[in-house]
């Protein structure tokens, strides 16, 4: 899988599992904080498996309005942590 910068430059992402992903969000991201890992299963059943925000909260028992503001709180959370992290993609300038 590949990504582009904003400059134009194309960037090959490593090829990992599902496990090497899930443990960098642990070690980097979530650690053992329940709320976050709760608002993280809340956008991987919307953005992976199409729920709707209804379904959602009533399986963590929210309305649907509060699922909406985790999601936007997660995601928010999840692009500020990595925007400034390019160690994570593990490459060096002279591969790209």
């Amino acid at each position: 899988m590949s990504v582009t910068r904003r400059n134009g430059t194309k960037i090959l992402l490593p090829r990992t599992g599902a496990d090497e992903f899930w443990k960098l969000i642990h070690d980097h991201f979530a650690g053992e904080d329940e709320r976050k890992w709760k608002y993280l299963a809340m956008l991987a059943l919307r953005e992976n498996a199409g729920w709707p925000l209804d379904r959602i909260g009533n399986v963590f028992g929210h309305p649907k309005g509060h699922v909406t503001r985790c999601l936007t709180k997660i995601k928010k959370d999840l692009r500020e942590r990595f925007a400034s992290s390019p160690e994570f993609l593990d490459l060096d300038s002279e591969s790209l």
